[in-house]
This record gives C-alpha cells, sequence and structure tokens, in this order.
C-alpha cells in the first residue's frame, strides 16, 4: 500500500469516526441535558466531521486545494471543545476563537504553495491547535469533576496532542532541508486526530450526560462563589453574627468510589447532595466543589447548626446503600465561623476544607470546628 493510499484509508476512518463521534454527542449529550457546553462541543464534532469528509472528497477527486480546506477547518475544533469547558464553569466561552482557528488555517494552507512553506504553516497550524489542547488541561484541572477517573482520556489524549505537535515544530528546527517532508508528519497528526476523537468523545459523553456536575440539587461552584461572597461582604458590613461556612465531605471517595463503581457512584453523590439540601434550610447557599464535596454557607446559632450536622452525618451514616455498595458510607465536616476568616468568601471555604480534611483524618464521620 503506498502512502497516498495510507493517508486516503487513515482519512476515511477520521471521517467515520468523526460522523459516529458527532451522532453520539448530539444524541446522547446534547439533546437529552441541552446546555451551552454540550452546543459547544457538539458544534466541536460537527465541524471536525464536514471538514473530514470534505477532506475525503478532495482527495477522492484528487483536489489538493479542497484537502486542504478540510484540513484547516478540522483545526479548529480542539478549541470549541476548549470554549465548551470555559461555558461549563460560568465563564466567557469565546466560541469564536475556533471559528477563527479553523479559518485562518484554511486560508493559510491554501496560500503555502511551495512545500517548504506548506510544511512550515502544517506544523504551525497543529501547534496551534496544540496550545488549545493544553488550555483544556488547564480546564480539566479546575473542574469540579477533577477525581472523575472519565475525565483521563481527554486529559491523556490532550497531553499527547501537545507533545506531538511540538515534536513535529522541533524536528523542522532540527532538520530545517526535511521541513517540506511531510509523509510522517502527516500520518502522525492524522493518527492523533482519530485518537483524540475517540477519547474526546468518551470523555465529553460522560460530561454531558452522566457528570454528577450537573446534578440539580446543589449550585455549580462559580454561581455559588459570586452569590456566598456577595453575602458575606453584606454580612461583614453590618457585623451579623451567627454566619458559618460548612465544608461537607465524602469520607475516602477514591476508595469509595473504586469499590462502588461510577454508575453507584453517581447514585451516592445524588443522594448526598439530596440529603444536605433537605437537611438545611431554603436560604442556606449549597455548592458543590466537586463531586463528594459541598461546601454551605448559613447564619443559624450554632446550637441549631450543630444540629443540622449532627443530623446530615448520621443520615448519610444510615442511608441504605447495600443495593449500591457493600462499605459503610460516612462524611466529615469542617465548620468555620465567618468572624475568622473575616466575611472573606476564599479565606473562609480554605479554613472549612483544612478542618474537613483534619476531621477525615482522626477518622471521618465526625466534625472539625474551627473557634474563635
Amino acid at each position: 500500500m503506498t502512502a497516498v493510499e495510507t493517508l486516503a484509508n487513515l482519512s476515511l476512518a477520521q471521517a467515520t469516526v468523526t460522523t459516529l463521534a458527532s451522532i453520539m454527542i448530539v444524541s446522547l449529550g446534547f439533546l437529552p441535558r441541552p446546555s451551552r457546553a454540550a452546543l459547544l462541543w457538539s458544534l466541536a464534532f460537527l465541524l471536525a466531521m464536514s471538514s473530514t469528509w470534505t477532506s475525503v472528497v478532495g482527495v477522492a477527486v484528487g483536489d489538493e486545494s479542497l484537502r486542504r480546506v478540510g484540513l484547516g477547518l478540522m483545526l479548529g475544533a480542539p478549541a470549541l471543545i476548549w470554549s465548551g469547558f470555559r461555558a461549563r464553569r460560568g465563564g466567557r466561552a469565546l466560541p469564536w476563537v475556533g471559528a477563527l482557528q479553523g479559518v485562518c488555517s484554511a486560508v493559510l494552507f491554501l496560500f503555502a504553495q511551495d512545500a517548504a512553506a506548506y510544511g512550515l504553516v502544517f506544523r504551525l497550524a497543529f501547534l496551534a491547535a496544540a496550545v488549545f489542547a493544553g488550555l483544556t488541561i488547564l480546564e480539566l484541572r479546575r473542574s469540579p469533576d477533577g477525581r472523575e477517573r472519565l475525565m483521563l482520556p481527554l486529559l491523556v489524549v490532550s497531553a499527547g496532542f501537545v507533545v506531538l505537535a511540538l515534536a513535529s515544530v522541533v524536528s523542522a528546527i532540527v532538520a530545517p532541508a526535511a521541513i517540506g517532508d511531510l509523509q510522517l508528519p502527516r500520518l502522525l497528526n492524522g493518527l492523533a486526530m482519530l485518537i483524540y476523537l475517540v477519547c474526546a468523545t468518551v470523555s465529553l459523553l460522560y460530561f454531558t450526560s452522566v457528570s454528577p456536575g450537573y446534578s440539580l440539587t446543589a449550585t455549580a461552584w462559580p454561581q455559588f462563589a459570586v452569590t456566598a461572597s456577595d453575602r458575606l461582604r453584606r454580612a461583614g458590613r453590618a457585623a451579623e453574627p451567627g454566619w458559618v461556612a460548612l465544608s461537607i465531605q465524602v469520607d475516602d471517595p477514591t476508595h469509595l468510589r473504586s469499590a462502588a463503581g461510577d454508575n453507584n457512584w453517581a447514585h451516592i453523590i445524588s443522594a448526598f447532595e439530596s440529603l444536605i439540601t433537605e437537611v438545611f434550610p431554603a436560604e442556606a447557599d449549597i455548592g458543590r466543589k466537586a463531586s463528594g464535596h459541598l461546601v454551605v454557607v448559613v447564619a443559624r446559632p450554632d446550637t441549631v447548626v450543630r444540629e443540622y450536622v449532627r443530623t446530615v452525618l448520621r443520615r448519610f451514616t444510615e442511608m441504605d446503600a447495600t443495593s449500591w455498595i457493600a462499605v459503610q458510607l460516612s462524611a466529615s465536616v469542617g465548620w468555620v465561623p465567618a468572624e475568622a476568616a473575616g466575611y472573606d468568601f476564599d479565606a473562609l471555604v480554605e479554613q472549612a476544607d483544612t478542618a474537613a480534611s483534619t476531621a477525615q483524618r482522626l477518622g471521618g464521620d465526625r466534625w472539625e470546628r474551627v473557634r474563635l
């Protein structure tokens, strides 16, 4: 099989995979649970699908310009995936970056006529796309789902994308005479994009369909942080007493999830969040910092807060989880009065998390309170 036939077959495989992945992301992810993030991820796969089929048609009819346009447009997909994660955490999504990336790459590919110029542009365009793969890694690390194992496929393949793009540019610097020889880079980049699409499909289907981060029982962290910070600032100006932050964490989540499996873990987290929102009053602000880790900001006398905490710990321990897991459930709580941190939200949450970690180290199923 010649190199041209190999690349043609690889392009056809990419087109087939992107078509199936697009159908899965839209039908299993976006349509059942529509959101701005899911929309951007769906657009990324639809862009990858249409651009790969454009390349396949270009190869089939022998039109090099059409093939280059398809290849260039496909490089906008990683930026759209990154935009989706920004939208998921409540930041500015910047979806136009993905469109600009794809269009600019396609135009540059068309205007690079000689082999050396095209070789340089090809490598730099993939490096630019890899920048957004690297930014996606940062977004994944900031995600409330940082402990989720199904995040790993996209995390690992994004890192591999960055390494491969850097290696391609370095090889051109080390051996500038071979900059126009793209036979190996095309093959490696084609395989990398194929693997990237498969791994991204696995992770994004998790984020759009089964991630506990989309549970409706607690507020997503960015929204919670804004609301709670504002409440604490106003309470601090008025010197209102009784405000506390509680960091409530499921004990030993790594072991628990390993024993329960992903589906049962999702049931446990859903029940955990439902219990907390049921116990605390309606005016309490409850935010999800990670799966199995909620932060509550509420204004109540110490005796009332103590009863809330006792109820949460007792009911979670007594929860009938025999259908999910054979391990005893328990949680730990860090309790910090707002005055101890000067009503500063970030400092308050940090102290509460530290107190909860201390409670876990002491055996769990208890609370640790920071005194004034």
